[in-house]
Order: C-alpha cells, then sequence, then structure tokens
C-alpha cells in the first residue's frame, strides 16, 4: 500500500481534490445540478482518456522543462537566476501562455471546434473540469511547451504550478457560491472565483469571451477580457452552448466526434 501511494501520489492527489470539491457541492450547492447523472458519466469518461493518452505522449509541460533542464536551455539557465526570481517567472510565464492559448482556442474557429466540448456542458460542477476532447488537450500542451523551453522554467517548479493550476481549475468550475464579501476580497487579489469563470461559461458570446484566466484574472484585467457582472444584468445566464443539442452534450461518444460534426442530434 506505501508503495503505491509513493508512485501514483499524483493521480491520488487529482481524484481527492475532485471528490473533496464534489463532497462539498453535494452539501452546499449553490444553484442545483438536476442532470448529474447524465453529465458525470461523460465528464469523468473524458478524464479517464485524457489521462490515459497525455500518459503515452512525448508532449507534456513538465516533459518541456526537464528537456530544457538537462540541456541546459531557455533564460532563466543562461542567466543564472535565483530561485525567486523562477518562481516569479514559473507564475507569469504559466499563466500567460495558458491564457493566450485559452484565448486563441476561442478566437480560431477550427480550434474553437475542439474547445467547445468543454463548453457545451449544461451545468457546471467540479466534473466540468475533468471535460475536454482529447486533441485539445495534447494541442494545449505543444502550444504551451515553446514557452517553457524559452525560458527555461525549472521542471519542479512546472510540477507544482500544473497542480495548481489543476485545482484551481476545479474550483472555478465548482458549483460553490461565495458571499459580496470573499469575492470582492479574491478579486483584489486577482484571483479567479467560480463566479467570474461561471460567465464565461455562459451561451452569450460577449460573456464566452471574457474571463480567460484559470488562476489570476492579472491578464484579463490587462488585455480588456475582464467581466465581473454579467453583460446583460436582467437576462438569467443560461450554461453551455446552443449551438449543440443538450443529446449531444451528455453522449460521451458524440463528444468525441464533435469537433468533426455539427452537434445536431440525427
Amino acid at each position: 500500500m506505501r508503495d503505491f501511494v509513493t508512485d501514483h501520489w499524483w493521480l491520488l492527489a487529482f481524484w481527492s481534490g475532485v471528490v473533496l470539491f464534489g463532497a462539498i457541492e453535494f452539501l452546499v450547492p449553490a444553484y442545483g445540478n438536476p442532470e448529474r447523472n447524465r453529465r458525470w458519466p461523460t465528464n469523468v469518461g473524458l478524464s479517464i482518456i485524457n489521462g490515459l493518452i497525455l500518459a503515452s505522449v512525448p508532449v507534456t509541460a513538465v516533459g518541456a522543462a526537464q528537456w530544457a533542464a538537462d540541456h541546459g536551455v531557455g533564460l532563466l539557465a543562461w542567466t543564472g537566476a535565483p530561485w525567486w526570481v523562477a518562481v516569479a517567472c514559473t507564475a507569469i510565464v504559466g499563466s500567460l501562455a495558458h491564457y493566450v492559448t485559452h484565448r486563441i482556442f476561442h478566437k480560431m474557429p477550427l480550434l474553437w471546434r475542439l474547445h467547445r466540448v468543454h463548453h457545451c456542458d449544461r451545468h457546471l460542477d467540479v466534473t466540468t473540469a475533468l471535460r475536454g476532447h482529447p486533441v485539445e488537450m495534447f494541442l494545449i500542451s505543444a502550444f504551451v511547451s515553446p514557452a517553457i523551453v524559452l525560458f527555461g522554467l525549472p521542471p519542479v517548479m512546472i510540477a507544482f504550478y500544473e497542480g495548481v493550476e489543476i485545482f484551481a481549475n476545479m474550483f472555478t468550475h465548482a458549483d460553490i457560491r461565495f458571499p459580496a464579501s470573499v469575492e470582492r476580497v479574491m478579486s483584489a487579489l486577482l484571483l479567479v472565483t467560480p463566479a467570474v469563470h461561471r460567465l464565461h461559461h455562459s451561451t452569450f458570446q460577449p460573456e464566452t469571451d471574457s474571463n480567460y484566466g484559470n488562476v489570476f484574472l492579472v491578464w484579463d484585467r490587462l488585455f480588456g477580457t475582464y467581466h465581473r457582472d454579467p453583460i446583460r444584468p436582467n437576462v438569467p445566464l443560461r450554461i453551455g452552448l446552443d449551438e449543440v443539442d443538450p443529446e449531444c452534450a451528455g453522449d460521451l461518444g458524440w463528444q468525441l466526434k464533435l469537433p468533426f460534426v455539427d452537434g445536431k442530434a440525427r
């Protein structure tokens, strides 16, 4: 048992996070989820498929950082920067790279067809964070890796930051509501909250094309893509994509082929 924990600590930590946020949602849900039994098998199924695929491909953020470290490549290696500069650089470069990548997936039609697998979930909870097309997961790693190599970000720090992003992703998708005072404090600290990210999953495109940040709000604020409140305050916020039928959104097979079809059930 001890050897299993040692060898699989990251997997155990990941699913422990899912269970933790799932328990909070069950005990004190913010909005409730009448379709959990329909959505969860699809979302968890996509997560398992992605995990199996990504475990077998060489293009990962940590792998890119390890290659750079082994070959002495990158600005941090060339300049001999101290550890605290490496920490700051990892947070800045990592968050900016993911912000830019996320925005590109929204703006390029071909990439949007992949990313809409994540957005067509009709409700939000922790399992939505697990939902993504396998091809998109591979491309994200491929897009972010060049920045990691260019700056020579340390693999240990990249592994830690990737872990922070994964748990932040669970947190921001979770069916949790905070008091307005807590929201204000987190906003002042430039941290993404579930309420801010919920707006990103609106069916209204101007709201969908906002709040791209996963951990920090700084890039959304800097580049003008931040919205704290709905653009249409008098219109109830709806989650998902109208271009994808609900039957397709809740079907694992449809989600795997969604980038290649129109999203309408036949």
